[in-house]
């Protein structure tokens, strides 16, 4: 063997020496970890936590609800939420009446009175015919009943005065109004004489009505 033979043998046994010769152990060598592979792109990777370490625990999700209405809130009954929105109803008060003392009075109806100062007075709680109305009888034939209505009243009154509860303050034009003669309501006497019907539920009012339907007076002859 030449001598360049047994340099390059020499050489090559001391790399295969320096290479497989442990110096310090595994604390010398550097390991490349490779990460592992993921679905998921651009996640960072933290330091694994040791084992006896629990997870951190994640904070239960917010449950979205419907704020309910302040009146469901309350409990409120269909009936009290009802009655709650439910504009309440004013009630007006009451005028004063007066009694009042009217003279020269003109029949224009069997129910309405004009007076001096061009007042009109209609009687309350009757409903009246008009002086032009006509009305059939028992036998179909065809009379001037609103005329005999107005005829009847003005023989009744024959210009005495009436006297009228109405509204003690304000100017007068037209109102309606209970008006007596001589202590006699002018509107029930207009009833129990068959010339007008009763237009409310006023029970001396429908007792007078039922009595001059069984005579078969006024207007139910």
């Amino acid at each position: 063997m030449s001598l360049a033979s047994r340099l390059i043998t020499a050489l090559a046994a001391l790399g295969l020496i320096w290479y497989f010769w442990p110096f310090g152990g595994d604390s010398g060598v550097v390991k490349m970890v490779e990460p592992p592979p993921s679905s998921h792109q651009g996640r960072l990777f933290t330091t694994p936590l040791p084992e006896d370490v629990p997870p951190p625990e994640r904070p239960a999700p917010t449950k979205l609800t419907h704020a309910a209405p302040k009146d469901e809130a309350a409990g409120l009954a269909d009936g009290d939420k009802t009655a709650a929105l439910a504009p309440q109803a004013v009630q007006k008060p009451k005028p004063n009446l007066k009694a009042t003392r009217f003279y020269r009075v003109v029949v224009r109806d069997g129910g309405t009175l004009e007076t001096r100062g061009d007042i009109v007075i209609s009687l309350e709680g009757i409903d009246a015919y008009a002086a032009h109305e006509t009305c059939k009888d028992a036998k179909g034939r065809i009379w001037s009943c609103g005329k005999s209505a107005q005829v009847a009243l003005t023989r009744l009154i024959r210009g005495r005065a009436v006297v009228c509860k109405v509204p003690a303050m304000g100017k007068l034009s037209s109102v309606t109004a209970r008006c007596t003669l001589a202590g006699t309501d002018l509107s029930t006497w207009m009833v129990a004489q068959g010339w007008a019907k009763p237009a409310t539920a006023e029970p001396k009012l429908a007792q007078a009505a039922d009595a001059a339907r069984k005579k078969k007076i006024g207007v139910w002859r």
